[in-house]
């Protein structure tokens, strides 16, 4: 109950200050975003016992070409389950490992989306653990919320949900802290050497997990923004703007594209890296909404490994 009154006071408080400044209160956010006091009341949001056992299910494994895959499941928080796919090179050390997050884009098949796979693959040649796990609505976390998996259905039943949205931006901020509890508890992972690489609708829970979770050492984000053209609200709370500026001092990567017509460079993009504190970078590419080319990918390769070395 107490976390339904949370959310709905924030529902409230965010349509009176949409009133007060007399435009859409996401713009507000990206101008001015919240100041530490009310920062803090967001983190409680985000909280989950760290004790609570993850049941960890081991779906099947094997090793293929020098890499050792697990496609798992795992307890996030009473009642969550998430699924995900783990790899690392056989010949690693078991300990002190470097490991990387990865989050999919909006696509139904989540995590076995086929450009994930390859990404997975690159970083794990690349000496990372990679935890590659499907967000709740999608992959094998399909419930009836989505069905069709169109735009318009996406934004209609869970982008422009304020609610809704906002809940399943803290379950999935929840599910990445405890994918960082499991990667490092029982898959060798240092704590000092933990990033995340995200793209598109994960790109945007990066950016927040990036803020809340700081044993994220280094952040990546693929054509990700502070929202999407079809989007016309959001929650203060949601927002990715309240967050990525308390990325700082850890390392902050965005990749986008100066052609994309759903994470708009004027509107989406730039506003947000001005948020966004050193040490940051970001690489422009020529292209609409799409995965970085591999010249960026390999760039991306390189400051990942030196980030987390």
């Amino acid at each position: 109950m107490v976390y339904v009154n949370q959310i709905l006071f924030l529902v409230v408080s965010t349509v009176i200050m949409a009133q007060t400044v007399g435009q859409k209160a996401t713009d507000e956010w990206l101008s001015r975003p919240v100041d530490d006091r009310v920062f803090a009341s967001y983190l409680d949001f985000f909280q989950y016992d760290p004790k609570l056992p993850f049941n960890l299910k081991t779906i099947r494994a094997g090793d293929q070409e020098g890499i050792h895959t697990e496609h798992i499941s795992f307890q996030s928080t009473p009642g969550v389950t998430v699924t995900a796919n783990i790899s690392w090179p056989v010949e690693s050390a078991p300990k002190a490992r470097a490991g990387i997050i990865l989050l999919h884009g909006g696509t139904a098949p989540g995590k076995d989306s086929s450009y994930m796979p390859v990404i997975s693959e690159l970083l794990t040649r690349g000496g990372f653990c990679v935890l590659n796990m499907d967000m709740q609505y999608f992959g094998e976390r399909k419930t009836g919320l989505l069905t069709t998996f169109t735009e318009e259905e996406k934004h209609d039943r869970l982008y422009n949900q304020p609610v809704t949205y906002l809940a399943f931006v803290i379950q999935t901020i929840k599910d990445i802290r405890r994918a960082a509890d499991l990667m490092i508890q029982h898959a060798g992972v240092s704590e000092r050497r933990l990033g995340i690489l995200a793209f598109s609708r994960g790109a945007m829970m990066a950016s927040i997990a990036g803020g809340v979770e700081k044993r994220l050492k280094a952040v990546v984000l693929c054509y990700g923004g502070h929202f999407d053209t079809q989007e016309n609200r959001h929650l203060a709370a949601a927002c990715p703007a309240n967050y990525i500026g308390r990325i700082s001092p850890r390392a902050l990567l965005m990749i986008n594209g100066t052609r994309d017509a759903s994470i708009v460079k004027d509107t989406s993009v730039d506003p947000l890296f001005r948020v966004a504190k050193m040490p940051k970078e970001i690489i422009w590419e020529d292209a609409g909404h799409q995965l970085p080319g591999q010249e960026n990918l390999s760039k991306t390769l390189s400051w990942l490994r030196e980030k987390l070395k």
